[in-house]
């Protein structure tokens, strides 16, 4: 929760190498070559009760589904004129049919007023899996709430929420930030972030968990890890309470093999680079290179293997200006995982002076990883960035935010490359910046999708005033827009 070109191409040969870097000729992010977006849709908040860190999920009929933070200054409650009761306490989340009409999710078995719509939450997570249904969890610190729709259709008359709960419920002490996968009829992974190494590590090491760990000492590393994913086999009806710890993560995002009866489920993480996030920090001398894990259970969440993926650049003199962000994952429909990651780059100082965007597939289910250098000309100092694949498996659709320099205007551009290894060709996503000069940009991610019909879909963030019309006001408040390919 923190807001806290051209080149060539080396290719590694031999059967024996099973990490293949690529360096591909880049496209300008306003290539002509790019995909066009047509006309981004605010949408609907209240008062200046905006929102940040949105998320996205598509389903097969048309439907889209955004969630998002609650603007800081409405996070206990906010007015939702689209709500049965004129407010929501849970964190923003809409649907729409057309990307341009958006509504409020129908409530509690369909009822007038909705109570989970007044279940506090601060940011969530939302997911579909292959039975129809659409899952949401959403952080109250201590533990989620976790509601399930099951949607038979285009638009809101097809959505019936069925199961509501205030929490999930889990053991671990504090959620910062929750993810949500599922696949299948029946299994769910919900994907909890403790904020340190140290403070709870559950599960059998022989199931790949950390179990019981020691903090480590100043200048040691952690043996314990961040993320704790906890399974359901009943389509979120219940929780294994407990858990499974997995070791030496720190940020990750989720991901699940739609493919019929697969048992693929994945982690791609962040390790903070070794430190605890407790007696040790990324960025304090020997915490300065970090490692990509990939954690692959070949069992529905059963057990864990973890893989080597990449190492990346932590000697920052900033470590906590969110220049270390969320990686992205996806598996796509013949099962090969992709994966996306920023890495700065800085100078001997640790000034930030560039970014590498990284983009990673396994064809292995994880074991070993290809990388492609999808680095924009005129990249500036990407921040945030996120991954999709398309439902013909190959085309994949890339977003990013920048800004030029360390007190540049913010914009966010997406793209789209017809496969692995070959060039992603970038475009501006919204003509209008989206935070003004200076080296803040609210949240910590936003989030790519392809819809049913291969378009690509944004949704991001842009400040705006708190109070309209004044500019000293700029950036205290933000909205979601919406924008897709036409």
């Amino acid at each position: 929760m923190s807001e806290k070109r051209p080149s060539g191409r080396a290719v590694a040969l031999g059967a024996a190498i099973v990490f293949l870097l690529m360096i591909v000729n880049g496209s300008s992010g306003l290539a002509a070559t790019g995909p066009t977006f047509g006309t981004p849709v605010r949408l609907p908040t209240f008062q200046s009760c905006g929102g940040y860190e949105p998320g996205i999920a598509l389903d097969k009929f048309g439907n889209i589904f955004v969630t998002a933070h609650k603007q800081n200054h409405c996070d206990a409650v906010a007015l939702d004129p689209s709500a049965p009761t004129g407010v929501r306490a849970q964190s923003w989340m809409w649907t729409s049919t057309d990307g341009v009409n958006w509504v409020d999710m129908p409530g509690l078995a369909n009822l007038a007023a909705d109570p989970s719509q007044l279940d506090v939450g601060d940011e969530g997570d939302i997911a579909l899996d292959d039975a129809n249904h659409f899952f949401f969890v959403d952080t109250k610190v201590v533990d989620d709430s976790f509601t399930r729709w099951t949607v038979t259709g285009l638009g809101t008359s097809n959505m019936l929420q069925d199961i509501h709960r205030p929490v999930v419920p889990s053991l671990m002490p504090i959620d910062d930030r929750p993810w949500v996968v599922a696949h299948g009829a029946s299994t769910v992974l919900y994907a909890g972030n403790e904020g340190d190494k140290d403070s709870y590590n559950v599960g059998s090491a022989a199931n790949g968990c950390t179990g019981p760990v020691t903090p480590p000492a100043p200048g040691q590393p952690a043996t314990g890890g961040r993320y704790t994913v906890f399974m359901s086999r009943d389509a979120g009806a219940t929780f294994d309470p407990v858990g499974c710890t997995l070791p030496d993560s720190g940020w990750c995002r989720p991901a699940a093999d739609h493919a019929a009866g697969s048992p693929y489920l994945y982690m791609f993480c962040t390790n903070d680079s070794g430190a605890d996030d407790n007696i040790n920090n990324q960025g304090d001398p020997g915490f300065t290179v970090g490692t990509l894990w990939s954690y692959v259970s070949a069992d529905n969440g059963a057990s864990w293997k973890r893989y080597r993926v990449d190492s990346y650049n932590a000697k920052l003199s900033r470590p906590q200006s969110g220049d270390i962000t969320w990686p992205s994952i996806k598996v796509a429909k013949n099962g090969y995982v992709y994966a996306l990651f920023t890495n700065p780059v800085s100078d001997s100082s640790g000034n930030k002076i560039g970014t590498r965007l990284n983009l990673y597939r396994s064809t292995n289910h994880g074991a070993s990883w290809q990388k492609q250098d999808v680095t924009p000309a005129n990249a500036g100092l990407i921040r945030y960035s996120w991954v999709d694949v398309a439902g013909d498996g190959r085309t994949i659709g890339v977003g990013y935010e920048t800004h030029q320099t360390v007190n540049g205007n913010w914009h966010v551009y997406a793209g789209e490359s017809n496969s692995f290894g070959s060039s992603v060709h970038y475009s501006l996503v919204d003509p209008v910046e989206v935070a003004p000069q200076g080296d803040f940009v609210f949240g910590d991610f936003f989030e790519v999708g392809f819809d049913n019909v291969g378009r690509l879909d944004v949704v991001y963030t842009r400040c705006t005033d708190l109070v309209p019309g004044q500019d000293w006001s700029d950036c205290l408040n933000s909205d979601i827009y919406f924008a897709r390919t036409i």
